[in-house]
């Protein structure tokens, strides 16, 4: 990858990860998870945070600083010069170890919304089942209720006074079990109405976490591509190293294809840190602000003149 578009993925990551906590942001729009932090909003307020000190990387002692310094006889020595390249190999290490659990948190994130999802449509699909059922059941026992109420409320004609009692207890009996059969339909109706409200509360819950995990989606996939940078810099780094080996390090006659290299190198180092400081760290804090801040709309808009900026980053601007 160029060095613009290296630089370009670190965007990508921060304006992806916008538009997932505006969908997020607000009492109605955050995904219940069934791993800790239990809530997708807390959850990305922790990525936020790692991505935050994973932007703003510490300067170390310049490379190209040390090998001007030992070319023009100012003290420095050659080991001040391998020392400067270990410790920005260092850094950078950490920079990439950085990033690498930063995708392994975004992928654990896109997997938690991805069972909260499927928990969500099962739970709608068993209420709205059992939603079915008891409407079908009230239906059932509304119909046996009106048969046995007419039956119920037809009066004994007693004969004789031995029969007539007998008939007005069976009477009695018919008058108790339609009562019973009104009460076990009402009930029905009841049950029906809450496991349908339960069914389309699920259902919202399950429609917010299908558009967050297509959003995680993106952002594991961000994630992923902007490792690149770090990878980047350590592969030109080891290319540096291998050549401070092959190098006299008694003269300080340094070959230019070295200072070339490291310039090189450290144009793409600078211009990412300036780069964070200039838009990507204020951004997170405005996605941090979500719903409230100046808003989505302005998160992107950040995010895209970052991107237009990236150019004159790299010349050293």
């Amino acid at each position: 990858m160029e060095p613009r578009e290296l630089l370009e993925a670190l965007v990508a990551v921060v304006a992806t990860l916008g538009e997932l906590a505006a969908t997020v942001a607000g009492p109605y729009g955050d995904v219940l998870l069934h791993v800790s932090p239990r809530s997708l909003q807390k959850a990305l307020g922790t990525f936020i945070s790692h991505l935050q000190d994973t932007l703003d990387h510490q300067g170390v002692t310049s490379l190209g600083q040390a090998l001007a310094a030992f070319r023009a006889n100012l003290g420095a020595t050659w080991a001040h010069v391998t020392a400067a390249a270990s410790a920005w190999r260092d850094a950078v290490a950490m920079i990439e170890d950085s990033w690498a659990r930063l995708a392994r948190e975004a992928t654990e994130l896109c997997d938690a919304c991805r069972d909260a999802a499927t928990r969500e449509a099962t739970t709608a699909a068993t209420a709205n089942t059992q939603a079915r059922d008891l409407q079908d059941k009230a239906t059932r026992w509304g119909t046996a209720q009106e048969n046995l109420v007419a039956k119920a409320w037809q009066l004994p004609l007693a004969t004789d006074k031995e029969k007539g009692a007998s008939e007005e207890a069976a009477h009695e009996a018919r008058l108790a079990a339609a009562s019973k059969e009104m009460e076990a339909a009402s009930k029905a109706m009841e049950d029906a109405v809450v496991a349908r409200s339960e069914g389309e509360a699920a259902t919202r819950r399950g429609q917010r976490a299908e558009v967050a995990l297509g959003l995680l989606g993106r952002l594991v996939a961000a994630c992923d591509e902007a490792t690149a940078f770090p990878r980047e810099l350590q592969r030109r780094l080891r290319d540096i190293e291998a050549t401070l080996k092959g190098t006299n390090e008694a003269s300080p006659d340094v070959p230019e294809g070295l200072v070339a290299k490291v310039a090189k190198a450290e144009q793409l180092w600078e211009a990412s840190s300036r780069l964070a400081t200039r838009h990507l760290l204020r951004t997170l804090g405005d996605i941090c602000r979500l719903p409230g801040g100046p808003g989505a709309h302005a998160v992107a808009e950040r995010c895209q003149r970052a991107i237009e900026d990236i150019p004159r980053l790299l010349e050293g601007q």
